[in-house]
């Protein structure tokens, strides 16, 4: 029988794992481009219907709601090594050090890849320091409001009546002729020229961050997981079981609510022949999408949760329980794969191959990813980044190999 810690960890493993499967999924789908097309090459992973079809389910069951899980799980994980912490005055240094960490290696990571979500994770795990003593009440006010992109509605909604023409792209400040030469780079440029065009994306990247609303959506996350470690929901996730049902049924009626009220708004206006403003779509659209986002997240951690407690789907979850235990290895060698396949620098697919088989392979290196995964932990504490990252934060080289086998 396994103790309340050694379940609660698994679950957490097997929603990081689980949650991994989609962030693969969506970046595969984006064939590692991670921006706005340039008009040379709109669309360029669509090739046929199959395509199409496979970017709407994309767009409605993944896009958007993975990220939104992984962030929660850095903040639920943060609360678990807070409360296993002697000192709170030495695990903040400590975790402070390891943020910078952190931030190294998303630094060098970006470098690879402009889409990534490291650097952004150790900026703002500061946050978590500074809020980790505000009271429940004020903890789960101010997340919510983050995770819903409240401060990006009111400034949207000041800037449609203050700028109603401004053009959104404007806003992020981007341009199709940066956007044609960085295809040209990534397409068929040398691995320096890959380097140095994305150093110079790393500004751009902040920037959408903020105006996307991005920055304050995962903020919002992790003072939700920080808060849900808090309410021991994960600890005791077996008695909380009859309340997760209830979270995912309302998240569903909302997500229904959601689905008719865009109908309506939308479909009303064009039916009207009502020419909404850019600013008036992107900020009423925008926040059905946050909500529907967070909605669809809570309906996957509390469907997992409740499969989880049935033996046979206990089974098959524990799957991604190793992939997920070393998250951070898995997360890095997704991108290593991308590269390799899209980049010019590798096998150059990049808007060769359709959509759907860009998934697919996706989905077959994260099978592999599995059972390496399961091969490493078998043999070694953890996985090589997360070991590299731990011996940094302590700066004292860990134990690497292990003594017993990990749960399969």
């Amino acid at each position: 029988m396994q103790s309340p810690i050694q379940s609660r960890i698994q679950i957490i493993d097997v929603l990081r794992g689980f949650t991994l499967l989609g962030i693969i999924m969506v970046h595969f789908s984006e064939q590692y481009y991670a921006g706005m097309h340039p008009q040379s090459h709109m669309n360029f992973e669509i090739k046929f219907l199959g395509d199409q079809i496979m970017q709407g389910l994309i767009g409605f069951f993944i896009s958007g709601k993975f990220f939104m899980i992984f962030s929660f799980l850095f903040g639920l994980s943060f609360f678990i090594q807070l409360n296993k912490s002697d000192s709170n005055i030495k695990f903040f240094g400590r975790f402070f050090w390891r943020l910078l960490i952190l931030g190294v290696i998303g630094f060098v990571h970006h470098l690879h890849y402009r889409g990534d979500i490291l650097t952004i994770y150790a900026m703002l795990g500061v946050g978590l320091l500074i809020c980790y003593k505000l009271p429940d009440k004020w903890l789960l006010i101010l997340a919510l409001v983050l995770t819903i992109n409240l401060p990006s509605v009111i400034v949207r909604g000041v800037q449609s009546v203050t700028q109603p023409e401004i053009e959104i792209e404007k806003l992020f400040g981007g341009n199709n002729e940066d956007n044609e030469k960085y295809f040209a780079t990534v397409k068929a440029g040398s691995y320096a020229e890959v380097l140095k065009a994305n150093l110079n994306e790393f500004e751009f990247k902040y920037r959408f961050q903020v105006v996307s609303g991005r920055i304050y959506i995962t903020m919002g996350l992790f003072l939700l997981g920080l808060y849900a470690g808090r309410k021991r929901v994960f600890e005791k996730w077996q008695e909380n079981l009859l309340q997760f049902k209830k979270f995912m049924k309302r998240s569903l009626w909302i997500i229904l609510g959601l689905i008719l009220f865009a109908a309506v708004f939308f479909g009303g206006a064009e039916l009207a022949k009502i020419k909404l403003p850019q600013l008036v779509q992107w900020t009423v659209g925008g926040l059905v999408i946050d909500i529907f986002n967070l909605c669809m997240a809570v309906v996957y951690v509390t469907g997992i949760a409740m499969l989880f407690n049935k033996e046979k789907w206990h089974h098959r979850l524990m799957h991604f329980y190793a992939v997920g235990r070393m998250g951070l290895t898995t997360y890095l060698m997704q991108t290593l794969f991308g590269v390799l396949l899209f980049f010019g620098i590798g096998f150059g697919l990049l808007g060769e191959i359709g959509l759907l088989a860009s998934v697919t392979i996706g989905i077959l290196i994260f099978m592999g990813q599995i059972y390496f995964s399961k091969w490493w932990l078998a043999r070694f504490r953890y996985g090589p980044v997360e070991w590299l990252w731990r011996s940094a934060t302590y700066l004292k080289v860990q134990e690497f190999k292990n003594k017993m086998l990990s749960p399969n």
